[in-house]
């Protein structure tokens, strides 16, 4: 762990093809996190597999069957530090067919970065919706939503706000404070607004996407609460019997539930 940093596990989240590992590797990229050989050769296996612009998603995209079919499918994790925070990023797959991975990564997030797409006919899609009421149900009470792809809407403020508002009606039917929830204008492929400030927006006030990681507000530790462990998975393991997988908390359940869900054990 960086010395002196608080640590924080932060999830990417949001539907299939709206941009999540392109922005986490954009993010890496734009911060030095990778190096230009290593994104070169990325941009040759990209090239090699007939997915040119994939090259930042395989960052975090590295099996096999990911890269050549496009999609994120299993969890992938990155060491990433901020100027006040160290991070381990979880990448969690869009498609609804690996939705328990995305599950086990937001069970194990203190925030999520939720990536929604600007261009015109996506925005708000099902598993946008989904991924909104399982990071809420999970405990992920600290969001920032990513309009990615604005560059598909021409980089209109218009496309920007409309997004922004269908976004809110979902965040706020699961309980979210949209004033506490960061939106930021961008484009992960290009790089706008990624971790380096962009002129294609000109009416965007806001920050980068980096500069918003900080604005998290440190995840308390509650252990005066009773310790709980959700259970993701279990193994059979030969010579050594049933083992339970799952993440340590000592934290009640999500505060927008009834008291009484709240209170059972």
């Amino acid at each position: 762990m960086a010395k002196g940093k608080p640590h924080m596990n932060i999830v990417f989240i949001g539907h299939v093809d709206h941009g999540k590992s392109t922005t986490v590797g954009r993010l890496l990229y734009d911060t030095g996190a990778i190096d230009e050989q290593t994104m070169r050769k990325l941009r040759e296996t990209a090239k090699e597999l007939g997915k040119v612009g994939f090259e930042f998603a395989f960052v975090m995209d590295n099996l096999k069957e990911e890269r050549e079919r496009g999609v994120t499918i299993d969890l992938s994790h990155k060491r990433f530090e901020t100027q006040k925070y160290y991070f381990t990023i979880i990448d969690a797959p869009g498609h609804k067919d690996f939705i328990k991975n995305m599950i086990t990564g937001a069970a194990q997030a203190d925030a999520g970065i939720l990536v929604v797409s600007a261009n015109p006919g996506d925005g708000v899609q099902a598993q946008t919706k989904e991924h909104i009421f399982l990071a809420r149900t999970l405990g992920v009470n600290q969001m920032i939503v990513y309009v990615n792809k604005m560059d598909m809407a021409k980089y209109e403020e218009k496309r920007f706000n409309e997004v922004k508002e269908e976004v809110s009606k979902q965040l706020k039917l699961v309980g979210y404070k949209i004033e506490e929830v960061h939106f930021v204008a961008g484009a992960a492929f290009p790089g706008d607004n990624v971790a380096k400030k962009t002129d294609n927006m000109p009416w965007y006030k806001g920050h980068t996407l980096l500069e918003t990681l900080d604005m998290f507000k440190e995840p308390q530790k509650p252990t005066q609460l009773p310790l709980r462990l959700p259970i993701q998975d279990v193994y059979n393991i030969t010579g050594i019997g049933v083992v339970p997988v799952g993440k340590v908390v000592r934290r009640q359940r999500s505060d927008w539930r009834s008291k009484d869900h709240r209170n059972a054990p």
